[in-house]
């Protein structure tokens, strides 16, 4: 009753920040048709910038809130899911220094709930992202599971930051949104939803690897538990709001992110 307690106030408080976050936006908007100085500009960057973060730590807290909810998977072609996420995190992360390269197939077909999916790609090039300046998103079949796999050329992880991190894997695991390793254990339980699971391969000094494995077909009679809706970026592109603790300010700018 306490943690069902605490997931009903963590909503609310979701709920009321996204009221003033809209307001802001739509201010935002309004404001952008009378910035015509680089220092208008600037502002409102810096504004835009600012709303986007506070959009992915309310998304994140109601993406910890509704972890049981559930709905059913659909069909997915995964492939093509991850290319246009791909696309638009490479041109993102370009603006930050860092170099994303994608490589899928041209088809993967999976019975998957794609906002989960791009929630945990995003998650998953975010931590690699602010490892290193290159990381490699790759999708590939392995017999019937599908495998996506993050690299980077950061400074990889010491085995007991690894299992402290990666370890587990119930709902017991999940932290509070706030504590750090968010981004992987909200990727672990997004793998373990779909039958798979999350793990590193790593040694210190040279990068990190983590793999996302779970089968390609759920079945038509099973159940996915998992939460309604993807993490509503309010108008933002999502990845722009998944990434933007990585971003310049520049990016927010006007006429930047259209």
């Amino acid at each position: 009753m306490e943690l069902e307690h605490r997931e009903q106030e963590m909503s609310r408080a979701a709920a009321q920040l996204r009221v003033q976050l809209a307001q802001m936006t739509a201010a935002s908007q309004l404001l952008e048709h009378c910035a015509w100085d680089p220092k208008s500009k600037g502002y409102l960057a810096a504004m835009n910038q600012g709303i986007c973060r506070m959009l992915r730590i309310v998304g994140r807290m109601e993406l910890c809130a509704r972890l049981d909810q559930a709905i059913s998977p659909g069909p997915l072609d995964l492939a093509a899911l991850t290319r246009d996420l791909g696309d638009r995190m490479e041109g993102l992360l370009d603006r930050a220094g860092v170099k994303l390269t994608v490589d899928c197939p041209e088809r993967l077909l999976a019975r998957a709930d794609g906002a989960l999916v791009r929630q945990l790609l995003l998650e998953l090039v975010a931590n690699g992202a602010a490892a290193g300046k290159a990381v490699k998103l790759t999708l590939k079949r392995d017999g019937d599971d599908a495998v996506f796999t993050v690299e980077d050329d950061g400074p990889g992880l010491p085995p007991q930051r690894a299992a402290a991190l990666f370890g587990g894997g119930g709902e017991a695991d999940l932290p509070d949104w706030r504590q750090d390793g968010i981004g992987v254990a909200v990727s672990r339980r997004i793998a373990a939803l779909h039958g798979g699971r999350l793990f590193p391969v790593c040694e210190p000094g040279r990068g990190l690897r983590v793999l996302a494995s779970f089968p390609l077909n759920q079945g038509s009679g099973e159940e996915l538990r998992c939460p309604a809706t993807s993490f509503d970026a309010g108008g933002f592109d999502e990845a722009m709001v998944g990434l933007s603790h990585l971003l310049p300010a520049g990016v927010f700018a006007p006429g930047e992110y259209e």
